[in-house]
């Protein structure tokens, strides 16, 4: 059992990666999120290397803005998508 440092919840939300530019500005979906992390939905060929730095547009709404514009390490790939975690917070 994976045990992690926040618990993650599980929400939908709209997420906008702004890079790298190879992929465009790509519409994805969270299936869970914390304020420590992410998990976006994402087909396994499309997901980036594991710690690929991306910078993602997504809902602020853990950390009380109507949208934010954060930094994210690549931690996992699977088949469903990829695990990210964020870098721009210290909680």
């Amino acid at each position: 059992m994976e045990k992690r440092e926040q618990e993650r919840e599980e929400v939908s939300l709209s997420v906008e990666v702004l890079d790298p530019p190879h992929l465009g500005k790509v519409q994805l979906r969270t299936r869970d999120l914390s304020k420590k992390g992410a998990f976006l939905l994402l087909k396994k060929e499309q997901c980036l290397a594991v710690g690929r730095v991306l910078s993602l547009r997504m809902s602020g709404i853990l950390w009380g803005e109507e949208t934010s514009t954060v930094s994210a390490r690549v931690i996992h790939v699977n088949e469903e998508g990829m695990g990210l975690q964020f870098l721009d917070f210290d909680f």
